[in-house]
């Protein structure tokens, strides 16, 4: 692994693509979780289009004294498309699979903004059609950061 000092970078193969979609309901995080389990992944990146019920996500943020961290949770309580979503699969830092996702997204009104997703706050509104790029000799798994003090993932060369 190279690390010049605040970079972290591993190599690693992919070969493999798995593509597919979610249908109505499914949420976002838990559609891809049970993809990754099915074909044994658990390291991967990903993409998405399609559209959602609804969209639960945090944004950056800096308060007045300059320091960076997220709001709360944005709710958006209407259908919206994603634009654009990319993520990572890897492990959360009990070893179960988690997601890492941020998309860009537009409502009925025409409004644009994107973040953050989390977790169990996406459901599927018609369909969402992805593309799954599994890698090999990489280990991807959530460990809190020294500095932020947050659940972030740790790239190192190894298992997958």
């Amino acid at each position: 692994m190279a690390n010049f000092d605040h970079i972290e970078s591993v190599k690693g193969e992919s070969g493999q693509v798995v593509m597919g979609r979610l249908t109505k309901d499914v949420d976002l995080f838990e559609g891809m979780i049970e993809v990754c389990k099915e074909h044994g992944i658990q390291t991967a990146t990903f993409q998405c289009i399609g559209s959602l019920k609804q969209v639960g996500m945090v944004q950056i943020n800096q308060n007045a004294e300059g320091d960076i961290g997220y709001t709360d949770t944005i709710h958006i309580e209407k259908p919206v498309e994603i634009l654009s979503g990319t993520g990572f699969i890897g492990l959360d830092v009990n070893g179960e699979l988690d997601v890492h996702f941020h998309g860009l997204i537009v409502d009925p009104d025409g409004n644009i903004t994107g973040g953050h997703f989390l977790k169990g706050e996406n459901p599927t509104a018609v369909t969402m059609e992805y593309v799954l790029k599994p890698a090999s000799g990489i280990h991807l798994q959530r460990e809190i950061d020294d500095h932020w003090k947050l659940p972030v993932f740790k790239f190192s060369q190894g298992r997958s």
